[in-house]
């Protein structure tokens, strides 16, 4: 995926503003904010959700991000091409 300078710089933004949020033992993952919580009410998850808009396109190469170079676990909800980044804590 060849990406321009702004874009760059919009994606680096936001991997910065979810950086800000991860902690130990966190999830990470990307689906609509909806069907996160329908998805987490229906499997009693209490953890703590937090959310973070973004484009469909970015949304793999941050999951990615985090997921390869700073270990965070993929959350099971996750899928591919999504409109928001969101974290369990």
């Amino acid at each position: 995926m060849a990406l321009s300078a702004p874009q760059i710089t919009e994606l680096n933004d936001l991997i910065a503003e979810v950086e800000k949020s991860i902690a130990p033992k966190c999830e990470i993952g990307a689906r609509d904010k909806v069907t996160v919580k329908a998805l987490l009410k229906a499997n009693k998850v209490t953890n703590v959700v937090q959310f973070f808009n973004c484009k469909r396109e970015y949304s793999d190469a941050i999951i990615s991000h985090f997921v390869k170079e700073k270990g965070v676990v993929k959350n099971r909800f996750h899928m591919n091409s999504q409109p928001a980044i969101y974290i369990l804590k």
